[in-house]
């Protein structure tokens, strides 16, 4: 029997709240100080229908945090986009996206990679945070695909390239800096390891090769 639609709607809109709290709670308190009755204090939903949308506890903890990897990609990728629409140069470009990725060797960088890589092991035991994680990521990297095309159209990067390919490949040296993370290397190593990856971006990307 199909769900009438004012009530789905009004179902959604439970679980954004539900949601919204628990970003919240999960972004002050950490996965291990997590308090889901804070969350249902604060949001007046029921327990009965905190459980039916996420299941238990570590369901909303792993909704929580796909949201928050989700808001924090599309975050960064307007703030990407407004660049690439606003440069008239491949070396200004390049010097923009340079301190992107030396940025990400701040406490903050290491902690998203860490929540993005948990996020992809649940992802191998349960079936709706992988879909999840499929979504935010398909939506997110053609979004930054479509911004590089700008850059392309403005002379600005090459021509030749797929900038969907490109996007994918560009996240994949994201996810490989957790290896860096893992063995816990020293500050030299992780320096050396993104001046490398900045020589393969500008070989991928400068429309003077």
């Amino acid at each position: 029997m199909q769900v009438p639609k004012k009530k789905r709607q009004d179902g959604l809109a439970t679980m954004q709240i539900l949601l919204d709290a628990a970003v919240i709670e999960l972004e002050a308190q950490g996965e291990t100080g997590f308090d889901m009755d804070a969350v249902l204090a604060q949001t007046g939903v029921a327990r009965s229908s905190l459980y039916h949308h996420f299941t238990n506890k570590n369901g909303l903890i792993a909704a929580a945090e796909i949201e928050i990897v989700r808001l924090t990609m599309h975050k960064e990728n307007v703030a990407q986009r407004q660049l690439y629409e606003q440069t008239t140069s491949f070396e200004q470009l390049f010097d923009i996206v340079s301190l992107f990725m030396r940025a990400d060797s701040t406490d903050r960088g290491i902690d998203v990679r860490r929540s993005r890589s948990r996020l992809m092991t649940a992802a191998l035991h349960n079936k709706k945070v992988a879909e999840a994680i499929t979504e935010a990521q398909r939506s997110e990297s053609r979004y930054y695909a479509e911004s590089m095309e700008i850059a392309q159209k403005n002379g600005v990067i090459r021509k030749d390239i797929d900038t969907l390919a490109v996007s994918y490949w560009i996240q994949g040296q994201f996810f490989g800096r957790i290896l860096l993370d893992i063995a816990e290397e020293d500050d030299e190593v992780a320096r050396q390891w993104v001046e490398t990856s900045l020589v393969a971006l500008k070989a991928v990307l400068s429309p003077n090769n």
